[in-house]
């Protein structure tokens, strides 16, 4: 094929790759093995992975490092079966484009029962019309290369997922016309709107005793960190994250107070955050995961708050419409709003303390599990975090660079973090990723070792054992809360490679640790727990939802 007439499959791929794409995670089938072979002849590396699920998770972990992740399946098996994993994508803006194979327009034509086929051609395009901002499906090869733009860019603008179906023998088709590549105009804001919005933002930052910015996780995906950063530090305003945005600024920064999660937050940070009369929610996602799944959200007033995001920007009870955030941002930064002189401010997590003789003897608890983790882990520590205590407990584990701490921490789907950590792999092959993951996460997706394996990729995987689904114990407990104990640490040897400890005590866990980081293996470590034990800030979410949904607890 001459370079004047590309195939529909080499167009897609050199377009990913030239939108900074290097790997593609994926799984084949019989619909998409044409598009497999073009993308193999592709400049992308491809990550086989075992299952459906932890392809959509890996290829989000890498977009959440990287900027967008590509997730290659087949027709309806492949695609249906990912679909959870995309829905975590979309909840929590994550850019992640899904290209599917799918059958050939003349079969379309017939409507004959095909394999994998649901109700109609086009079930597994409009389910997913649900959880992407923008679909197509390549039937026409001459409109192929402006499709795949549009939804590439879709993708990208809005960071959510993306859909493109391949139809096999499309995949295989010149492409007669490529439109000139143009930048999408950036979005511009209704110039009075944002006149007023900033005057309304100057007098309410200026009036404030105690302005406190919200850095969320919008701040991130956008590209918007750095400008948020600016007007925080040129007006000496303090800046705490939430458990979604956990890492997006250095928890080192000089004006970063801590990790705002109502009442599991330290108590100094929920204080501060909740005592401000002038919160600024900067790319806020505003989830009840922010308050800890209990009744405190009316503790930040709205007549206290600003809220300035991609698709609402509201100060009080005033919104404006059509405000683009990175102008608003950047505008904010010229207005002459008065510096603070600020006083005691809330310390973040502090380097925790070694562990004492006496200690090292003691069981493992969850809050020394994260002390010895914190005590160890390093500069180039990228950790991905499992729902559950993996991700509560963590509250208060500080990373020492940005962005190196990745968790569905709204979206909440076990299995997130094993697979995670294969794109967060790929995407950093210079950080040492460690995982965090429960017993029962890792019996959903934890099999996604093999694929590390594989691949050469050398996680430190701990999985945090205490005998069942600790967190629906504090929810609701009963016989459906257990499961089989494994023998965790045979992992390795099923795989023929890596290698596995199991660890009881302190000691044991802080020299696993050490000897992890000191390899270049993977490692999985098992830490016993006692099978009641969990963090306090697991307990009282635990606590909370049980009063929620378990009949006699509830209150109304």
């Amino acid at each position: 094929m001459s370079a004047a007439f590309p195939t529909v499959g080499s167009f897609l791929f050199d377009y990913l790759h030239k939108k900074g794409v290097t790997h593609v995670f994926g799984i084949p089938g019989d619909f998409a093995l044409p598009t497999f072979r073009w993308l193999q002849q592709s400049p992308l590396k491809i990550i086989t992975m075992t299952h459906e699920p932890s392809v959509g998770f890996a290829a989000d972990g890498y977009a959440r490092v990287s900027g967008l992740g590509v997730a290659c399946v087949t027709y309806c098996v492949g695609g249906l079966n990912m679909l959870n994993s995309v829905a975590c994508a979309y909840a929590e803006k994550s850019p992640l484009l899904v290209i599917s194979g799918g059958p050939s327009p003349v079969d379309r034509k017939k409507d004959v029962l095909m394999h994998h086929k649901v109700r109609t051609f086009d079930t597994q395009r409009r389910i997913y019309e649900e959880v992407t901002c923008a679909t197509a499906v390549l039937l026409d090869p001459a409109l192929a290369a402006a499709e795949i733009m549009r939804v590439v860019d879709a993708v990208l603008e809005h960071s959510r997922p993306g859909y493109i179906e391949v139809p096999f023998d499309v995949v295989d088709m010149p492409i007669a016309h490529i439109p000139p590549a143009v930048n999408p105009p950036a979005p511009v804001s209704d110039p009075d709107n944002l006149h007023a919005m900033l005057e309304d933002a100057v007098a309410a930052i200026n009036h404030a005793k105690q302005p406190v910015i919200i850095a969320d996780i919008e701040l991130h995906r956008h590209g918007l960190v750095e400008q948020a950063l600016a007007v925080a530090a040129k007006f000496n305003i303090p800046v705490a994250s939430t458990l979604m945005s956990k890492s997006i600024i250095s928890e080192t920064h000089p004006l970063f107070i801590g990790v705002y999660s109502g009442p599991l937050s330290d108590a100094a940070v929920q204080k501060y955050v909740e005592d401000s009369d002038c919160l600024i929610m900067l790319g806020a996602l505003i989830t009840d995961v922010w308050f800890a799944f209990m009744n405190t959200s009316e503790k930040l007033s709205r007549k206290r708050t600003m809220l300035a995001t991609t698709e609402k920007m509201q100060i009080g009870a005033r919104t404006y419409e059509q405000v683009v955030l990175r102008e608003f941002l950047e505008r904010l930064y010229e207005m002459p709003v008065r510096p603070r002189t600020l006083g005691e401010l809330p310390l973040p997590a502090p380097e925790p303390k070694p562990l004492g003789e006496s200690e090292k003897q003691a069981e493992i608890s969850m809050e020394s599990f994260f002390r010895i983790l914190g005590l160890h882990a390093g500069e180039n520590s990228l950790i991905t975090c499992d729902t559950g205590d993996s991700l509560f407990g963590a509250m208060k584990l500080r990373t020492k660079k940005a962005t190196h701490f990745l968790a569905d921490a709204y979206y909440l789907s076990m299995g997130f973090a094993v697979p995670a950590a294969i794109g967060a792999s790929a995407a950093r092959p210079e950080d040492r990723v460690i995982t965090i993951v429960g017993d029962g996460a890792f019996q959903m997706t934890g099999i996604e070792l093999s694929t590390a394996a594989k691949f050469g990729m050398n996680p430190i995987v701990f999985v945090l054992n205490n005998d069942g689904y600790g967190t629906q114990r504090f929810i609701l407990d009963g016989p459906f809360n257990e499961i089989l104990r494994w023998n965790y640490t045979k992992m390795t040897e099923l795989l023929g490679a890596g290698v596995s400890r199991k660890v009881t005590n302190n000691g044991e866990m802080e020299a696993a640790i050490r000897e992890a980081i000191a390899s270049d293996k993977m490692y999985l470590i098992e830490v016993i727990l006692p099978r009641d034990g969990c963090s306090p800030s697991l307990k009282r979410v635990g606590e909370e939802l049980g009063r929620l949904r378990d009949k006699d607890k509830r209150t109304h």
